[in-house]
């Protein structure tokens, strides 16, 4: 019963963030109750200080839970039977917990000098360049300080030959320890590799299981593995997902359609983040090319084209008019990108749903560089986080339909590929899925990110990336301009709506007719794609609360008691109003 009442409160799947431990716990305790009924044995791993309890089947809903949960041996995620502490959210897979492992082996690097099991791999400084650091691993290791060096438990004993269906020869292990460049993905290799002696190949055990045909959603055709290519297939040997060289005399991925340019590394198109191995090419669906219209009732030929000026779209239960030309009121908002309207759109007569007509006709399907996985369009009345820009939003958004994951995008963050120039820089700027660094538009640290790759050290995240040019303030006759650079008086290093200091780093919108300037979120708001109007549940609070946007005699926030100037959340049975960073601060009156 517990369980039916959080998955069934007022949770939101955009709050999911802030309940995910407390919902994991109790489905990990949901199942180690039945396990316990079952009968079933603990198990006293060396591994760990408390009992493990046996689960005969853990499966991720993504209703139950946002993230997987990995074996604290190999890394990998669990799923099936598995070894589990629910106090320390410690798991095993059966097959890991099971292994015979031995607390010391000989080491055929050097004889001299055993190999220790370790439960972790050790801690050494970014600057270290042992054999274990280059491979990063994580989970049980055998290692030797004094060498250090370092093996995976699989790694202990390796088949003496392996036979794949991507090869058509068997490949042959070579039994010592050896410096090489694998001939599969061009990289170095100091362990032991497995040889073709057919074909003269040598490469890395991992890259044997990889396939010759891989699917990225970074390009739309599919990827074939070559071991070498000529040098005048492509104008530029560039990789088109980190933007550097190609070794073309080592294995590449490539697009063999002729009018395509297209190359990567194998570990660039291999990367987790970009590739999933579990991608079933036969699932791939014909949505991209079709979108939501439903019904066209009326057209009209403009310069020879035929429009549709009447339209019945899935996501709306009245027709649709498209306007070409005139003035829009400044209050409409796109329904389905959330930014305000503009010509030309399709818009109710009934009521005020109006879309952009890019909007309307957006695929039901498409793929997006930010993600791995086919996306599919949905229509959300509630509010829903973006997985790249970070925000709050409603409206239309992408959304991946695989059973494990929960990834969702907004509709502008949809339509940026994965090169883009920006006015804030020179050069063009790549989608780089494991960034390091902080924003040069807010100054905060990321991971997915637009890049420069001219070593200027220029980062995006989306959230920057996708703020508007220009902006309007309503005690500001002029638009304000989205500026990148500070300038060198200190004294205009202040915001002129909220009156607190700006970090001179940070971007920020200016009028230069009234020398104001103001922080992005002062101009924009904290939820600037939220529509005035809709309901939220707040799971601090029973009653359903409405969207409101203060202008003249603001009232204060009954949390912070600051003015509640702009957006803000209002019960209309309680006589609430309050910020929406607020109300997380809430009394808790739903008792949850």
């Amino acid at each position: 019963m517990a369980t039916r009442a959080v998955a069934e409160g007022p949770h939101s799947g955009q709050l999911q963030q802030y309940y995910s431990f407390f919902k994991k716990t109790l489905l990990l305790a949901d199942k180690i109750v039945r396990s316990i009924l079952k009968r079933e044995m603990d198990l006293n791993h060396f591994s760990h200080d408390h009992p493990l309890v046996f689960i005969q089947e853990w499966s991720r809903a993504s209703e139950e839970e946002e993230e997987g949960v990995c074996c604290f041996a190999c890394e990998e995620r669990v799923e099936g039977p598995c070894y589990c502490c629910s106090g320390c959210k410690f798991f095993l897979h059966k097959t890991c917990a099971e292994l015979e492992l031995s607390p010391e082996i000989n080491n055929f690097h050097d004889r001299r000098h055993p190999l220790t099991l370790l439960q972790n791999p050790p801690i050494h400084l970014d600057s270290c360049s042992c054999y274990l650091c280059k491979i990063k691993w994580k989970g049980f290791v055998y290692y030797c300080n004094v060498c250090e060096f370092g093996l995976r438990p699989e790694d202990v004993s390796p088949l003496p030959e392996i036979t794949t269906v991507n090869h058509e020869h068997p490949w042959t292990l070579l039994s010592r320890p050896m410096s090489f460049i694998c001939d599969f993905c061009g990289t170095d290799g100091d362990r032991i590799p497995y040889l073709c002696t057919t074909c003269n190949f040598i490469v890395h055990k991992s890259c044997i299981s990889l396939p010759r045909v891989i699917t990225i959603m970074r390009h739309h055709h599919r990827l074939s593995h070559s071991y070498s290519l000529p040098e005048n297939q492509f104008e530029k040997w560039e990789c088109k997902i980190c933007h550097k060289k190609v070794n073309t005399g080592y294995g590449s991925y490539y697009c063999p359609d002729s009018e395509c340019n297209y190359i990567a590394h194998v570990n660039c198109a291999t990367d987790r983040s970009i590739w999933d191995p579990k991608f079933n090419e036969d699932e791939r669906s014909e949505g991209e090319s079709i979108n939501w219209i439903t019904d066209v009732i009326q057209t009209k030929c403009l310069k020879g084209d035929e429009i549709a000026t009447e339209i019945k779209h899935a996501f709306h239960d009245h027709n649709l008019t498209l306007t070409f030309s005139g003035e829009v009121k400044d209050d409409i908002n796109c329904d389905g990108c959330m930014r305000p309207i503009s010509t030309p759109f399709y818009g109710c007569e009934q009521c005020r749903f109006s879309l952009h007509r890019n909007c309307a006709e957006l695929p039901r399907e498409k793929r997006h560089p930010s993600h791995k996985h086919l996306l599919a369009l949905t229509k959300n009345d509630e509010s829903l986080y973006c997985y790249a820009c970070d925000r709050f939003h409603q409206g239309f958004n992408y959304e991946c339909n695989k059973r494990d994951c929960s990834f969702k995008i907004d509709i502008q963050c949809s339509l940026l590929s994965d090169t883009f120039r920006h006015p804030s820089h020179e050069h063009l700027l790549f989608l780089d899925h494991n960034c390091n660094g902080n924003c040069s538009g807010c100054n905060e640290g990321i991971s997915l990110a637009y890049k420069c790759m001219q070593g200027c050290e220029f980062i995006l995240e989306f959230r920057c990336l996708t703020l508007p040019q220009i902006a309007w303030y309503k005690y500001d006759n002029h638009p304000l301009t989205l500026t990148y650079d500070e300038g060198s008086d200190p004294y205009q290093f202040y915001c002129d709506i909220c009156e607190e200091e700006r970090d001179p780093n940070e971007w920020f919108y200016y009028c230069a007719d009234c020398d104001n300037a103001a922080h992005p979120e002062c101009i924009l708001g904290d939820l600037p794609f939220i529509k005035l109007g809709r309901t939220w549940k707040a799971y601090r609070h029973p009653h359903l609360l409405t969207f409101v946007k203060n202008i003249w005699n603001c009232p204060r926030c009954n949390v912070c008691k600051k003015l509640c100037n702009g957006q803000a959340l209002q019960c209309p049975e309680c006589n609430l109003i309050f910020h929406w960073k607020c109300q997380w601060d809430l009394p808790n009156l739903n008792g949850v």
